[in-house]
């Protein structure tokens, strides 16, 4: 039985999730680059996908390789807050 893993983590130093396959190959994403076409209602919204990115990284790439998900995330915290 051959098992396959994905690790997701937060580089805080590149402001990426990282994702490592088990060959050992990375798919970087890039917060700032994900996040220009996301709109905040206030500035220190911004840190609502910080979090995300820190707290839960394999959700932040779920969330951003949607296309407007990362915005519909932002909005819908904001609706449930």
């Amino acid at each position: 039985m051959a098992l396959n893993y994905t690790l997701y983590h937060y580089d805080g130093s590149r402001n990426s999730v990282v994702i490592t396959d088990m060959g050992g190959k990375e798919l970087i994403i890039d917060c700032d680059k994900a996040e220009t076409q996301v709109v905040f209602e206030e500035p220190n919204d911004a840190g609502i996908l910080a979090r995300l990115a820190r707290e839960e990284p394999a959700s932040y790439v779920s969330f951003a390789m949607r296309p407007g998900g990362l915005q519909d995330y932002v909005d819908v915290w904001n609706e449930l807050n």
